[in-house]
């Protein structure tokens, strides 16, 4: 009898050693998010179990956009932050450490792209110049969408000092320009494709493609102190990240997809079909977010040169 009680331990210690990682505690990483297309990788590594896998818990914190979360990581309120380069940037220029560790997203090759500046039909609004003295929504600014706007006013036709940039966040875009609170919005997918497919409204151009292709527009960082206390942390997440991404790329535009994506942003799944989405990247190349460093430099986001790999961790560099 003793025997068999001694075996029975035995059992189930060797059961309780094989649990998953699910099943055990796992390290809970707070990430701040925007609810849009270029977070669909971590959102399917989240449904898929691939942070499970890797012993970590994901507890996001939805934001307007990347400047906001920035300020959170800095204090500490977050551990890992999903921001656009721009923003990143700018923070590690003011000392605060910011580090890049997971690629996010790239804009397209070609147009139509995963984000435009679009108006009513009957706005008249085509080129930059049509937005000298007008009021354009952004998300928030001193950020990439800010900065490509510019960028786009100018190189097509426009006085970017002209124009008012009013901070709109993407979900409430839409009703912005149909309430006649601005002229204009930068709106990205998938709250663009449902516009545009919808007639509410229509594009006027594609800022990220008119001024370069395929830019690193979206990524994830912590600080310098988190990465250097949490390597192995940091290695994990970016593991299951990156499954998250080799997911996303092989199934866009799914059932499976459309349901993931459509349970963060709000939207109906039927509005996310037929969506063009650029494959996400597991890596960054400096080469390709140097231009934005000197798009920062003209426009008086910084004060100096920068060179891009500065903001980059080894993680997320080509191996």
């Amino acid at each position: 009898m003793r025997q068999f009680a001694k075996s029975a331990f035995i059992a189930a210690a060797a059961a309780l050693t094989a649990l998953p990682a699910a099943a055990q505690d796992l390290t809970t990483l707070r990430v701040s998010i925007i609810p849009i297309i270029d977070i669909a990788p971590l959102q399917i590594a989240m449904t898929k179990g691939f942070f499970e896998e890797e012993g970590i818990e994901i507890d996001t914190t939805p934001t307007a956009g990347g400047a906001v979360g920035l300020p959170a990581l800095a204090s500490g309120a977050v551990d890992v932050t999903f921001s656009n380069s721009v923003s990143i940037a700018l923070g590690a220029a003011q000392g605060l450490g910011f580090k890049v560790i997971a690629a996010g997203s790239f804009t397209g090759k070609e147009a139509p792209d995963i984000a435009a500046i679009v108006a009513k039909p009957d706005a008249g609004i085509k080129t930059g110049a049509d937005l000298d003295g007008k009021k354009l929504a952004v998300n928030t600014r001193n950020n990439v969408i800010w900065l490509y706007a510019n960028a786009w006013v100018d190189a097509t036709g426009g006085d970017s000092s002209s124009v008012t940039y009013l901070e709109v966040p993407f979900p409430q875009m839409l009703d912005a320009i149909d309430g006649g609170q601005v002229d204009a919005a930068f709106l990205v997918d998938p709250f663009l494709n449902a516009g545009v497919s919808g007639g509410a409204v229509e594009v006027a151009g594609y800022p990220y493609n008119t001024i370069q292709s395929e830019i690193p527009i979206g990524m994830y960082a912590v600080t310098e102190d988190f990465l250097a206390d949490n390597p192995d942390v940091v290695d994990s997440f970016v593991t299951a990240y990156n499954k998250g991404v080799d997911w996303a790329n092989d199934n866009a535009g799914s059932d499976e997809w459309n349901e993931i994506v459509s349970g963060y942003t709000r939207l109906p799944a039927e509005r996310l079909a037929g969506l063009d989405i650029p494959p996400f990247h597991k890596v960054v190349d400096p080469e390709a977010l140097q231009p934005t460093m000197d798009l920062m430099l003209k426009y008086g986001l910084l004060r100096e040169e920068m060179e891009a790999s500065s903001i980059l961790a080894d993680s997320v560099l080509a191996k």
